[in-house]
């Protein structure tokens, strides 16, 4: 097995970049994100229960009904300078873009024919049920999923998942395979198939135009739609290195993105790209990139108010994402 390692020692000459700005106090149609219009039929609903749906399975986050029940007070709590967001904002539009180029001059790692690119989240997710007297209840679940994405990926992809606590059976470990990814019957894993991928722009303002031109009243607002959109794509590890630079340069033109230094939840320590959604109690979504190769290496989701039983602060999303080059894949 050969692990990929990133080059930790570059990432000095981009953190110099950061100053110690202050965080912000304290959707989901697939067709959106490609670069034609044919509908396509993955919905990936956002809300759990105890009992884990397919789509369910593919990503865990906060419900977004409970949220929102509560947009009106956080609009009305949440007092942030007009300046200190430009400002912000200017300074992410910066480390993005020093981030896109490093991004630029990084040779992503490629299986061998026979070999497996092995993508692997570690995930501490906000798992939501409901209990015997009809209460809403919360807790936090630790799961691990590896994805193994063949040299040829024409040939069969194999995801193994570890559960936790959250599966239909205690611990449970679950192991599928299919072609391209499509581990759940609603479309490959990476969200848009090789060609789509090769489709889209690889321009900063070109994507942002694509992105923001296909909104159709989905999220919370415009700006988070976009965020949402292009993290969703980045979070899958299998972005080629031209467009995750695109990207990250797409995403310094979303009002409200900043940047800060924070580590993943294995403790590996980049780049937080993100912004808080003012819809949706102040919910601050990021993503955690490593500067010196721009792969995403991680990813949070912050509570910024204390409401709903959550402290004010209080990170109820953390994962860690590594990628190693494998010989074999489960069976």
């Amino acid at each position: 097995m050969n692990t990929f390692r990133f080059q930790t020692d570059r990432q000095e000459a981009l953190r110099q970049q950061l100053v110690e700005l202050p965080t912000l106090a304290g959707a989901e149609d697939p067709a959106r994100y490609r670069p034609h219009r044919e509908p396509h039929p993955l919905s990936r609903s956002r809300e759990s229960s105890t009992a884990p749906t397919d789509h369910a399975r593919a990503r865990a986050r906060l419900p977004r009904r409970i949220l929102l029940t509560a947009a009106a007070a956080a609009i009305g709590s949440m007092v942030v300078g007009h300046t200190a967001v430009i400002a912000q904002s200017a300074h992410a539009a910066g480390v993005l873009r020093d981030a896109a180029e490093r991004t630029i001059s990084f040779v992503d790692p490629k299986p061998k024919p026979g070999q497996y690119l092995m993508v692997r989240t570690h995930a501490n997710w906000l798992v939501s049920g409901i209990d015997a007297a009809g209460n809403q209840t919360n807790s936090m679940n630790v799961q691990t999923i590896d994805v193994y994405v063949p040299g040829n990926r024409a040939e069969e992809w194999v995801l193994r998942r570890d559960w936790g606590d959250a599966g239909p059976v205690p611990t449970d470990i679950e192991v599928i395979k299919s072609r391209d990814g499509n581990f759940y019957g609603g479309g490959p894993w990476s969200l848009l198939s090789a060609e789509e991928i090769a489709a889209l722009p690889r321009d900063g303002q070109a994507l942002y135009d694509h992105f923001n031109s296909r909104y159709t009243g989905g999220s919370a607002s415009r700006d988070e739609d976009n965020f949402v959109r292009i993290t969703d794509l980045l979070r899958t590890g299998l972005i080629p290195a031209d467009l995750r630079a695109g990207l990250y340069k797409a995403l310094a033109l979303i009002p409200g993105v900043n940047t800060s230094e924070q580590t993943n939840f294995d403790g590996k320590t980049g780049i937080a790209i993100g912004r808080a959604e003012a819809l949706r109690a102040g919910q601050r979504a990021e993503i955690i990139i490593d500067p010196s190769t721009g792969l995403v290496i991680g990813e949070r989701t912050i509570m910024t108010y204390a409401a709903f039983g959550f402290g004010a602060n209080e990170i109820v999303g953390h994962t860690a994402v590594d990628y190693t080059i494998v010989n074999s894949a489960p069976k």
